[in-house]
């Protein structure tokens, strides 16, 4: 596909070029295999790994090693495609069931997750 095609579908998902865009699909087609191959996604490092982009603060404050970022391009694709899924709802869900909360063994951090996340404009319903 021609760069400038990329770059045009990469603008549409709030991306800076078709470079980047497709570091993501490469990272989230990472995300895929780990979860269908039933290996444990917690707290891998992503082998598939995306550049941190300056455009969007939330991705400056993020390990590119860790799935959460990789999440929170799924949910920033999500609003393009599908502007009225819950899936940030349920998602937020599971992050606040598990892990169980004062587990000395396994953390939000160890999937990537910051404080303050569920109040960046991506995860916030429109």
């Amino acid at each position: 596909m021609k760069l400038s095609d990329q770059d045009l579908i990469a603008q549409k998902y709030g991306v800076d070029n078709g470079t980047t865009f497709a570091s993501w699909l490469r990272g989230l087609n990472f995300i895929r295999n780990v979860s269908a191959h039933h290996s444990r996604l917690w707290n891998i490092n992503v082998l598939a790994r995306a550049p941190l982009s300056q455009s969007a603060s939330y991705r400056r404050q993020l390990n590119n090693e860790r799935p959460f970022l990789y999440f929170c391009f799924m949910q920033q694709m999500l609003r393009v495609l599908c502007p009225n899924s819950s899936w940030s709802q349920r998602f937020a869900g599971v992050l606040e069931e598990f892990p169980s909360k004062g587990s000395l063994i396994i953390s939000l951090a160890d999937f990537g997750v910051i404080e303050g996340w569920e109040e960046w404009d991506i995860w916030m319903q429109k």
